[in-house]
């Protein structure tokens, strides 16, 4: 899956000024957002899955 790239610079500039234990926190808070909206999107394909077996 392909990230679109991100075009605020602000967001630019605050990711360069970020330690890297607070760019590991970022970086997890993406990763959980990601999961979340997968799981939003494909929730009845898993439901299928899971009721198959």
């Amino acid at each position: 899956m392909k990230k679109t790239p991100s075009l605020d610079y602000n967001e630019e500039f605050e990711q360069q000024l970020l330690t890297e234990e607070e760019l590991d926190k970022v970086k997890a808070k993406s990763f959980i957002n990601l999961m979340s909206e997968m799981f939003l999107k494909y929730e009845s394909e898993f439901e299928k899955a899971i009721s198959a077996n």
